[in-house]
């Protein structure tokens, strides 16, 4: 699993990158934004938006309910590799490796 919380609030991050939605954590964790887009269930973010935000927080503490079925039918290629990646990642102690292919640098977000 995640070394610490630190490497999974960096996870998270990277993910949410991806959308273009890192603002929504930080290395401590999810943003109020993040924590209200979650009450909202996505509120007004695209499909594949959401599924980033609800994958995020059902890694960080479980509480964001996704189904798998709604992952498959709208995460394109990228995001999919991206999300599955972690999870193996995950169960092979590989975060690290994961991080430095898909970690945004600060300047870049």
């Amino acid at each position: 699993m995640f070394r610490d919380d630190r490497q999974l609030a960096r996870a998270c991050r990277a993910l949410l990158a991806s959308v273009r939605l890192a603002r929504l954590w930080t290395t401590d964790g999810p943003t109020p934004e993040a924590l209200a887009l979650l009450e909202a269930n996505g509120g007004p973010l695209s499909s594949g938006e959401r599924i980033m935000v609800l994958a995020a927080f059902a890694l960080w503490n479980g509480s964001g309910e996704l189904r798998l079925a709604e992952v498959v039918a709208t995460l394109d290629r990228e995001r999919m590799a991206a999300l599955c990646s972690l999870l193996i990642a995950s169960r092979e102690d590989a975060v690290d490796a994961w991080l430095a292919r898909h970690e945004v640098k600060p300047n870049a977000v």
